[in-house]
């Protein structure tokens, strides 16, 4: 941590939650991926994140939500508020990580397979765009509709360049218009359908994601980490067993 400079309130914040976060520790889970996922995506009561500190986004599904479809076998839910589809599970590793009470408070599902790792937003049809976030192992992307010719026209102005960019217009304009976030990593694709919260706003349940400010501040890099307790999470690469939660994140995980 460095003192005297614009760094040191953030790290500071960061060491109080750290200190405040119950450890826990990762224990290596033996069963099959697919069955513990078929498990728990037929219970409501579970959520799921895909991503990384910047951009993560999240999904769970109340049971008489309307327009809900559940496919157990084909692994993946679907409601008008986003979407997971949990891809080839082959090569996973999962670990449980358990609090001091002996209670598995989440699930970590993780591969050493990587994304794109774009740094810069990239066109990749008609309505989807890479954002570029140069993350090892998610892409984040937003799908557009079809009316939208005025989002379409920023995110050009601003492709080969990086979002976070001074200038860019992609980033304001992706929080004017609040398209589809998609989150892929090589295990899974979460969908956030339903709008972006204003900075210091509250995420809407069901799927959702941080708020504008990671977008179009800058603040993505930033992020505390919160534990998302009671969470099922899809990370993207291996966790040591031994790795406190405390100081769990996707820099700090290593094989």
């Amino acid at each position: 941590m460095r003192i005297g400079n614009a760094e040191a309130p953030v790290a500071l914040a960061l060491d109080t939650l750290a200190m405040e976060l119950p450890t826990m520790k990762c224990v290596p889970i033996a069963e099959d991926p697919k069955q513990v996922t078929r498990r728990h995506l037929a219970d409501a009561a579970n959520g799921w994140s895909v991503g990384g500190w910047g951009a993560i986004g999240e999904f769970q599904y109340d049971p008489d939500e309307p327009g809900l479809s559940v496919d157990l076998e084909a692994l993946s839910a679907a409601s008008p508020r986003g979407a997971l589809h949990i891809g080839e599970l082959n090569g996973a590793a999962l670990f449980a990580l358990v609090d001091d009470s002996g209670r598995t408070r989440e699930i970590a599902f993780c591969s050493p397979r990587g994304g794109a790792g774009r740094t810069t937003i990239h066109e990749l049809d008609e309505a989807i765009f890479d954002l570029g976030i140069g993350a090892p192992h998610i892409d984040m992307m937003v799908r557009l509709r079809g009316d939208d010719a005025a989002t379409r026209a920023a995110l050009r102005a601003g492709a080969g360049r990086p979002l976070l960019e001074p200038g860019n217009p992609a980033g304001p304009a992706i929080v004017q218009a609040s398209p589809s976030r998609i989150f892929a990593s090589a295990l899974a694709r979460l969908e956030v359908h339903q709008p972006i919260p204003a900075p210091g706003g509250r995420s809407p349940e069901g799927a959702a994601q941080p708020s504008a400010a990671a977008i179009s501040e800058g603040e993505a890099g930033a992020c505390p980490r919160v534990a998302l307790a009671g969470w099922l999470i899809l990370w993207a690469e291996p966790i040591s067993p031994d790795t406190p939660l405390a100081t769990l994140a996707p820099g700090d995980c290593h094989g």
